[in-house]
This record gives C-alpha cells, structure tokens and sequence, in this order.
C-alpha cells in the first residue's frame, strides 16, 4: 500500500515549513556600539605661586628677589597624554624704591608688579594610582612695571626683569574632572625670572 510513504512524505513537508517559519521570525540583533573615549579634551586651571628673581635683576630693578602672586591657563589635552596650552600670571614684587604722587583721587603710591604671558606643550603619563606625572615646555614674555594703579598721567618705572624659555615638571594628584596640580616652572636663562613654584587646582571639561 501506498499509504505509508505518503504520510511519511507529509510529515517531512510539515517539518520543512516549520523550519522556514522559524528562520523567518529570526530577531538579527544589532552589534553592540564601541564608545570611544574623547580624544580632545578642555583643560581650565588657577594657581597660587611664588616667584624667585636673579639676584642681580632684583638689584638694578629695585625690587626683592621673592615675590608672590597667581596664574590662570587654559589649554587641551589630547589622547590622554599630550599638552597644548598658554597661561598669563601676575607677580606682586617687594618694592624697594617706592614713590609717592598726587593724583586726584589723593597722594598715592606706587606698586611694582611683573606680568607675563607663556605658550607650553607637555606630556603626561598615565593614572599612577591617584596620581599623574607631566613635563611642560614652553616660553613666557614679560612686562614689568613700577606705578601708581588706575591713574593715566602718573609715572611710570620700566623694570628688567626678563622671562624666557623653561621647563616645567608638574604633578597632579586626582582622579575626577578637579585636579590638584604642583608645578616648578625653572627658566633656563635665569637672568630674571629664576623660577617659579606654585600650587592650585585644573578642570577637565569631559564626560565621566
């Protein structure tokens, strides 16, 4: 009889149409996205510092050798270990020659004061547990100047007291978006600016 081929021959035509059914309603789930870490990143950082000044600068411009004041940079650092950035400071001196003038808002007195404006590239290691190392190069141009403060038609002493090439070892302590940073910025020349020592904060303008 011809019957039992026949039902054989059903059921594998079931078993068939069953297999293509399931391969049809088959879900392709999309390959799961990489996100990449931001390779360019803001740097914004202010410091407190302290100035050394050659000794014999010092003397002809009139002023002590140590002096304080504060900095504030901005920069980017680029796949976790490269630099770019400028920074602009402001030394307050100890002034030993000090004048007085009349002014119309009184008799007032002069300040001396050092400006300086440096561009830098740096490199930094990797996270060394909570802490990262950094070297920065870089040159910085100066403005030194003894006088009186917002008054237009006063005196004016120009000082000497010039910047120029350094380098800058530097370590940041940190593991978030806000750093503790400690630099010696050491100028090579040394015929003014000797180096300068200063402590304060950065922020990484990045996504966590």
């Amino acid at each position: 009889m011809r019957v039992r081929p026949l039902l054989g021959g059903m059921a594998l035509l079931a078993i068939g149409v069953q297999g293509i059914g399931a391969q049809e309603t088959t879900v392709v789930q999309p390959a799961p996205q990489v996100q990449t870490a931001r390779r360019t990143v803001p740097v914004f950082g202010i410091s407190v510092g302290s100035m050394s000044i050659e000794s014999g600068s010092a003397a002809t411009s009139q002023v002590g050798e140590r002096s304080y004041g504060l900095q504030l940079d901005a920069g980017a650092l680029v796949a976790r270990h490269f630099y770019f950035g400028m920074d602009v400071g402001g030394q307050f001196l100890d002034d030993h020659a000090q004048f007085t003038q009349n002014t119309t808002g009184g008799e007032m007195k002069s300040t001396a004061n050092v400006t300086y404006v440096s561009a830098i590239i740096g490199g930094r290691t990797g996270a060394l547990g909570p802490m990262a190392l950094g070297l920065n190069l870089g040159a910085s141009a100066s403005f030194s100047r003894r006088s009186i403060d917002n008054c237009s038609d006063c005196s004016v002493d120009k000082l000497s007291i010039p910047g120029g090439a350094f380098v800058e070892p530097m370590a940041v302590f940190g593991r978030g978006n806000a750093r503790l940073r400690m630099t010696d910025r050491v100028y090579l020349a040394g015929d003014g600016m000797r180096n300068v020592m200063s402590m304060g904060a950065e922020l990484l303008l990045q996504k966590r």
